[in-house]
């Protein structure tokens, strides 16, 4: 067993009882049992695991002895998106305490500060990540791991209700990519279904959960945080260089939105979809968050607005969903919930 090359690891804020410490589970990957006693443990079913790997059952109890020690926590590790020189991380820590095991999701950074727990296996909290970002994780440049490894750890910790038409071709080939040689489609349901009943939004600026047993949202986690677990996952924000206190993003007394983008230009997209707005921004914007449109008398509501790759010293890009006409210079988009 990989046990002897497994190093420690610690977590600032996570707490551990007196005689268990966190250890390094990246040896684990290479064990001819992992995958299919992971995806059993993490929520697939043990004969779908069994029959797309084929594991043998010694494979199998020595990798399940390594998971579950109570004095040697395994805490799996997949490098999120940078910043600057420094990372942040996802960590899958397996909480071994007697009678109370379960699996605890945390995001993490190199600079240190608290972990962030966003899901728990066990007495379930979740879902920890959403599809898109699922799919943002797994294509993160990565020196250690594979996109399919990637795409793999994080799958099990997805709810979503809106879940992309070729899911459950990229679960299936990723689930080839490290070695499942058997039929794979069961094992592909127990983790890709539709209609889940959480709901994801963007709401002040970040992207939060609905669901009735997420974290993901203000009421167990602060907007900070809500953030830092955003920029974690790939979320993309522009800021602009207005010194204008009222459009801060914590302003307290607020008496404007979180931002605001008055139109220079507008034209319809090349594609005929939508629309290519120029302009300026006052606050901080995210990529996809919905907005209003106020143009000519009329407000109508922007599901979601998308920041341009190119932008000039003055004006930013951006582009709308939208059958109206390009609107008139001066025009507003807003935050819905501002």
């Amino acid at each position: 067993m990989a046990a002897k090359s497994e190093s420690d690891l610690a977590i600032a804020g996570y707490e551990l009882p007196d005689d268990a410490r966190l250890v390094d589970g990246a040896a684990l990957l290479e064990h001819p049992g992992f995958w299919a006693v992971y995806l059993a443990y993490m929520g697939g079913a043990v004969y779908d695991t069994s029959a797309a790997f084929g594991a043998s059952d010694a494979d199998r109890a020595d990798l399940e002895r390594a998971l579950l020690d109570q004095a040697r926590w395994p805490v799996l590790s997949v490098r999120l998106a940078p910043m600057r020189n420094w990372w942040r991380w996802l960590r899958i820590v397996n909480r071994n305490v007697a009678g109370d095991g379960g699996v605890d999701v945390l995001v993490t950074s190199d600079l240190g500060g608290s972990a962030i727990r966003i899901g728990a296996l066990g007495q379930y909290h979740g879902p920890a990540l959403c599809w898109e970002e699922l799919r943002a994780l797994a294509d993160l440049p990565d020196p250690t791991l594979t996109p399919a490894q990637r795409l793999l750890l994080a799958l099990p910790f997805v709810g979503d209700d809106a879940v992309p038409a070729d899911a459950r071709t990229v679960v299936a080939e990723a689930l080839r990519a490290v070695g499942a040689t058997g039929d794979v489609d069961s094992l592909v349901s127990d983790y890709v279904s539709a209609g889940s009943s959480s709901l994801w939004e963007i709401r002040h600026g970040v992207r939060m959960c609905r669901a009735r047993h997420a974290l993901r949202h203000m009421q167990d986690t602060s907007l900070n945080e809500l953030r830092e677990v955003d920029l974690a996952f790939g979320g993309r924000f522009f800021r602009s260089r207005s010194a204008s206190r009222e459009f801060r993003p914590r302003a307290a007394g607020r008496t404007a939105p979180r931002w605001r983008f008055e139109v220079a230009e507008a034209e319809p997209r090349p594609d005929g979809t939508g629309l290519r707005l120029l302009g300026r921004l006052d606050g901080e914007i995210r990529d996809g968050e919905p907005a209003r449109l106020a143009t000519g008398g009329a407000d109508v509501k922007i599901a979601e607005v998308r920041i341009g790759e190119e932008s000039a010293t003055r004006y930013l890009a951006l582009t709308i969903d939208t059958d109206l006409p390009p609107p008139a210079p001066g025009a507003l988009l807003h935050p819905v919930d501002g």
